[in-house]
């Protein structure tokens, strides 16, 4: 099935194609009964008939959805139309992390503040015994509000949860910055 403005998968019909990955293609997309904006990620039929990738499709909805908090990207519904498998998600309307790294040149503490949400989100995450596995730049999307939203837990592991054994408050932790973040200030 060829995938274009108006074409109409269940109740959601396609606006815009907003995106392409290994894991298949994402549009933008109207919820004709909620009447609202989506994203809607699309399984190319020709990778749906591979088990290990439909496996992995599925278990990103599921981890995800099984997750409420702020910075992590809502998942409302893993469905099927016509033989092509999706997933409803929130729609967020912003920018990558990327973009505001590499484009934007974003200050230093801004994306300080954004990796502290991205935290607080993998920490729910783990919470749940559910690891990431692929957090990039490219999977964090930066609200129009200026708030982080974590994506894409198509590699994400589930694991058991474990209770932390020092809290979180009282631990100071110094780690290696990721290489993609540059650092502008002398003082690093």
């Amino acid at each position: 099935m060829t995938i274009t403005a108006g074409t109409k998968l269940g109740r959601y019909e396609i606006r815009a194609k907003i995106g392409e990955g290994g894991m298949g293609e994402v549009y933008v997309a109207q919820d004709t009964k909620l009447d609202r904006k989506i994203a809607l990620k699309v399984l190319p039929a020709d990778l749906a008939s591979n088990r290990d990738r439909m496996e992995r499709f599925v278990r990103e909805a599921k981890s995800a959805a099984a997750l409420n908090h702020p910075h992590i990207a809502h998942i409302y519904e893993i469905g099927e139309s016509e033989g092509v498998n999706f997933i409803a998600m929130e729609y967020i309307d912003g920018e990558t992390l990327r973009e505001k790294i590499h484009r934007d040149k974003t200050p230093l503490s801004k994306l300080l503040k954004y990796l502290m949400q991205v935290a607080e989100g993998l920490a729910k995450a783990h919470s749940a015994g559910i690891v990431h596995r692929d957090l990039k730049p490219d999977n964090i999307m930066i609200t129009r509000d200026d708030y982080a939203k974590i994506l894409d837990f198509g590699l994400a592991k589930l694991v058991e949860p474990q209770m932390p054994l020092i809290p979180a408050t009282l631990v100071q932790v110094k780690l290696p910055l990721p290489s993609w973040l540059s650092i502008r200030s002398p003082a690093w």
